[in-house]
């Protein structure tokens, strides 16, 4: 008989059922909370949720530690209360459900287009007049994503493909720069960062839409989730410190 062998093996734990560890050393700007809800300021870099059980950083952990009854909240897991994302390098207004019920009502409300969202960016070149686009997106890359636009008589021909809709309002002109609020309507990976490219002004700072010359201006997109409206819900997220401190420099030097 051979030697023995001791063999460890370690329980497997579903996706539903890991647990965000709550991190009280972060400290996020808290833009309101209610029945269910809590809205925060979201830093750019921080991701919304971890995709890992050991990844620290998140705004989901930050959640987790003044809500610890957010485990298991709609998808559950290391989703647990999240209703709706932003990408890593956007910042602001975010809303988190604490609470089953909230999430089933927030949840249904951004299916349904009931949230009123408002964006800044600062984009590539002078945009003079308000725009609404309705325009088809699909997902064209997934690793690292990316998204294309196509005309909304080809989203059926598309796997995956999606109407979306949205006003484009600029907001100042400076020399080759334009500081514009977006107003979606639906919501869709990258739907800003994209169609913006896709006109002609691209996000200062974005690396994937933008040509190299106007990626180099900013360290990450320049955009911001200002507002979030839904019924008693009313967050706004005073702009980043990276993109305020841009501003300045614009109106400092007339452009």
């Amino acid at each position: 008989m051979g030697a023995a062998e001791v063999v460890w093996v370690e329980a497997a734990v579903a996706p539903e059922d890991e647990r965000v560890l709550p991190e009280p050393g972060l400290s996020l700007p808290v833009l309101g909370r209610g029945a269910g809800w809590l809205g925060i300021d979201k830093p750019p870099g921080m991701p919304v949720h971890p995709l890992l059980p050991d990844e620290r950083g998140t705004a989901l952990g930050f959640v987790a530690s003044l809500s610890p009854g957010v485990h298991g909240v709609g998808e559950g897991g290391l989703r647990s209360g999240v209703v709706h994302r932003l990408d890593v390098g956007t910042s602001g207004a975010m809303l988190f459900a604490t609470e089953p019920v909230a999430w089933q009502r927030l949840r249904s409300a951004f299916a349904g287009h009931q949230v009123a969202k408002t964006y800044r960016a600062l984009v590539d070149g002078a945009l003079a007049r308000s725009m609404t686009q309705r325009v088809g997106l699909y997902v064209a890359r997934h690793r690292p994503a990316r998204v294309r636009v196509i005309d909304v008589e080809e989203v059926a021909h598309r796997s995956g493909g999606r109407v979306i809709e949205q006003r484009i309002v600029p907001v100042e002109v400076y020399a080759g720069t334009t500081l514009v609020e977006v107003r979606p309507v639906t919501g869709f990976l990258h739907q800003i960062r994209a169609t913006l490219a896709h006109i002609g002004h691209p996000i200062l700072g974005d690396s994937t839409y933008a040509p190299p010359e106007v990626a180099a201006v900013a360290s990450r997109p320049m955009l911001h989730a200002a507002r979030i409206g839904f019924e008693e819900i009313e967050i706004h997220a005073p702009d980043a410190l990276d993109l305020a401190a841009l501003l300045d420099r614009l109106e400092t030097s007339g452009g």
